[in-house]
């Protein structure tokens, strides 16, 4: 074998989906799973681009945090036994929970295959919820997916589980359709303050036609005007794909951060679901892909993103910013330093949700106070500062208020590596941190369902 062998692990062989042996090997400098199937023989799928990339991620691990209860105490080997099982190795950070397969929309490139017949009710949400509230103690942050739930027949009821249940921030995955032509709906949205997380792939129409079937640029730039002139809290969801919109990685993260938007997600191309079929492997972007095209955004510097320690290194990386005014933007990483800015970041996917999360930036920020009044240009930083300590030394700790103050000062730049069949790692489903919550109460990670199924069988 020639190259450098990182680890081994269990895979899927594409052809006959088989668990079979894999390892990760660095070959004519990019670094590939390979699957191992005796009957169909070896096959490579793109992992990273940047060696030295990959290999600085896998120290940015830290240690996982076991939830209060778990879904399933009968574990009978992985990936077959989620519930969460006693073998699995983090928490859940982000719950997402698939409402409906309902779409008013067909995606080239969705996750999902043909949609289905779907519907969780209102009262095997409540459900679903009360046992996940058993298992982390409290939900900050819980996003409805689908199909698109804003189709769902009791929606709004959805929504209101979510305040009544104390979840901190709800947010809704949409292709925006409803949400342009509905003002009462968006009404919804904004009393309840709920988060849409729009798709936004880019500006070109031909990028709208290969990703969504028809130019959705148009609406799209409407709907934004629409959200911020209304009020309504919204972030930034991007499919991106070599060959097809790479180019406008940097751009879309321009407009990220001259709007109002929250948060801006990436998510590169899986080929699984509908896009099995209509994208093949040589349109695969890895993180630091993505990475590399973010540095040409001029609010983001090299060394700003470095992946999600609690998670799997290969599954997120990430990126916040505190913002000063309308054109200027801090790196909270530069701010807090890289040792405090990973324990801030470890285990939630917000920072400073958590008393010590909250101390530790509420320090850095008295430091910061006190020492940077000797530098000469450095005058709108410290009024910004000042204002935020103001505000963090308003009231008690409480984690909405961080939640508030955090939502009014801090950007973040979020990319998502979803697995599909031929890059699907055990190692990382072990780790995941990204969970769909069922109707009966289990937590299955993302790609373990994206690629197997929500049955407990293969």
């Amino acid at each position: 074998m020639n190259g450098r062998l990182y680890s081994y692990t269990t895979g899927f062989c594409e052809q006959c989906r088989a668990l079979v042996s894999a390892r990760i090997l660095q070959k004519d400098g990019v670094v590939w799973l390979e699957t191992l199937c005796p009957e169909h023989g070896d096959a490579s799928a793109l992992i990273s681009s940047d060696p030295d990339w990959y290999e600085a991620s896998r120290h940015y691990v830290k240690p996982g945090q076991i939830p209060f209860a778990l879904g399933n105490q009968d574990f009978k080997g992985c990936p077959d036994s989620c519930g969460l099982c006693p073998e699995h190795r983090q928490h859940t950070c982000l719950p997402v929970v698939e409402i409906t397969s309902a779409c008013n929309m067909r995606c080239p490139v969705c996750l999902k295959p043909e949609h289905g017949d779907f519907g969780m009710s209102a009262a095997e949400f409540r459900h679903a919820l009360d046992r996940l509230m058993a298992y982390e103690g409290s939900v900050p942050l819980l996003n409805l997916s689908g199909g698109e739930p804003t189709l769902h027949p009791e929606f709004p009821e959805f929504l209101q589980i979510c305040h009544e249940k104390g979840v901190m921030q709800a947010s809704v995955s949409t292709n925006g359709l409803a949400l342009h032509a509905d003002a009462n709906l968006r009404r919804l949205f904004r009393d309840t303050e709920t988060v849409a997380s729009l798709q936004f792939d880019g500006f070109k129409p031909e990028t709208w036609a290969r990703l969504r079937g028809r130019d959705l640029s148009g609406m799209k730039r409407e709907l934004i005007t629409m959200l911020e002139e209304e009020g309504v809290r919204y972030s930034l969801v991007a499919t991106v794909a070599r060959g097809v919109n790479e180019d406008e990685i940097a751009p879309i993260a321009d407009l990220f951060f001259a709007s109002k938007a929250l948060s801006l997600m990436y998510q590169p191309v899986a080929i699984i679901g509908a896009a099995h079929g209509n994208f093949d492997s040589s349109q695969r972007l890895a993180i630091d892909d993505v990475v590399r095209e973010l540095y040409k955004c001029r609010h983001i510097k090299e060394g700003d993103f470095n992946p999600l320690p609690c998670s799997h290194p290969s599954c997120f990386a990430l990126s916040y910013y505190f913002q000063i005014d309308e054109n200027r933007f801090y790196s909270l990483k530069e701010f807090l330093g890289k040792e405090a800015f990973l324990d801030v970041i470890a285990n939630r996917t917000l920072p400073g949700l958590d008393q010590e999360g909250h101390d530790a930036i509420r320090e850095r920020i008295y430091s910061f106070w006190s020492a940077a009044d000797s530098v000469a240009d450095n005058r709108q930083v410290l009024a910004r500062i000042k204002s935020i300590l103001q505000e963090l030394e308003g009231s008690r700790f409480s984690p909405k208020a961080a939640f508030d103050v955090g939502s009014t000062v801090l950007r973040s730049v979020f990319i998502h590596g979803f697995m599909d069949t031929a890059t699907f790692d055990l190692g990382r489903i072990m780790k995941c941190c990204n969970h769909y919550l069922q109707p009966d109460g289990r937590l299955i990670p993302i790609c373990r369902h994206n690629v197997v199924g929500g049955d407990l069988t293969i």
